[in-house]
């Protein structure tokens, strides 16, 4: 039964690795703009990723996700409010994951002639859910000298909530093109879900997984009256999947981004560095490293076109939490994404 549970923890690691969307954090920045009129920004996106591997030949299966945006600077303040839809596919069928963002910031003090330094604080909160996640899996092992073969993995709603805090600075450099932002925030992370559960084939049989408080079971379905029930106590278990699936963290992260403006070009470089603590009885630690950049070039003065690159160290750590697990954050599961949109300010 162990190896069952081993293989159990590899399916779950491969629903981690369908889905990743979340706000740019490693290109945190205050706005260099002195207090005037109310502006609005709106912005439609679409994952290029999935595209650009088919034009290659790289069947990666990594979804395609549509994104919109809108914000609100006036004054000292500054208020955001995002989201996005991620199609994943798998063989048994399509599957969504929605995500949103929002955010309010406030600039500290006044920017006066002169002054090449300005502060901000930011509140955010951010999530994640979806109907219904299933993983298909093909992994074959022996269950107490009986061959097993491992079928599929499922999630019913799983959820997460994050909110998060940050202080933002940025400074101007000699070249008045060029400008430094630095960040540093601390958040709280809550995972849920309804229900975890599994298929698998035992000698020749279907079983359906059920994970109890208690115990794991493998009950024969229906063609197999006679085969054996596999049962073991939740303790023994190689993997806790319950736990793995429900569970609060914190975490701090902080990171640096390089602006460039010279009309009409605007470009962005940044990098965040995360660190995750993952409590109950098998507390965790995880860090991750992503890598940002942004360009965006003005077609008129209200409309532009905006290209974003993304690297992602460990894919679900600050993207989609409720799929992060011991799976999936002891895989590397480096990613690289791309995204094309436009940009409309009034």
């Amino acid at each position: 039964m162990r190896a069952l549970t081993l293989a159990v923890a590899t399916a779950l690691g491969g629903m981690a690795g369908l889905a990743g969307a979340a706000p740019l954090d490693a290109l945190l920045d205050v706005g260099d703009k002195a207090p005037g009129a109310a502006r609005w920004t709106a912005e439609v996106t679409a994952d290029m990723t999935q595209p650009l591997l088919d034009a290659i030949g790289l069947d990666r299966h990594v979804g395609q996700t549509s994104a919109a945006r809108i914000g609100l600077v006036t004054g000292p303040w500054s208020f955001e409010l995002g989201g996005d839809v991620r199609a994943l596919h798998d063989p048994r069928g399509d599957y969504r994951v929605q995500s949103w963002h929002t955010a309010v910031q406030l600039a500290l003090g006044t920017l006066g002639a002169g002054d090449t330094t300005r502060w901000a604080i930011r509140l955010g909160a951010w999530g994640d859910q979806s109907d219904h996640l299933l993983q298909s899996t093909n992994s074959t092992l022996k269950v107490s000298g009986l061959k097993a073969r491992l079928t599929e993995m499922e999630l019913v709603q799983p959820r997460d909530l994050q909110w998060q805090m940050d202080l933002i600075g940025r400074t101007a450099l000699a070249d008045p093109r060029w400008a430094v932002s630095g960040f540093a925030g601390v958040g709280t992370s809550a995972v849920t879900r309804s229900v975890v559960s599994g298929k698998a084939v035992i000698s020749g049989c279907a079983y359906q997984l059920q994970f109890g408080e208690q115990r794991l079971t493998a009950q024969p379905m229906a063609g197999c009256p006679d085969a054996l029930l596999v049962s073991v106590p939740r303790q023994l278990l190689a993997v806790d999947v319950l736990q793995e699936t429900r569970y609060h963290a914190v975490y701090g992260h902080a990171g640096a981004a390089l602006h460039w403006a010279a009309a009409p070009w605007r470009l962005a470089l940044g990098g965040e560095l995360q660190q995750w603590q993952r409590s109950g009885q098998d507390e965790s630690r995880t860090r991750s490293v992503r890598l940002a950049s942004e360009l965006v070039r003005s077609l008129t003065p209200a409309l532009s076109v905006v290209l974003r690159g993304q690297y992602l160290h460990r894919q679900m750590l600050g993207e989609v939490p409720m799929l992060h697990n011991t799976r999936s954050s002891s895989a590397g599961r480096r990613v690289v994404s791309v995204s094309a949109g436009l940009q409309a300010q009034f």
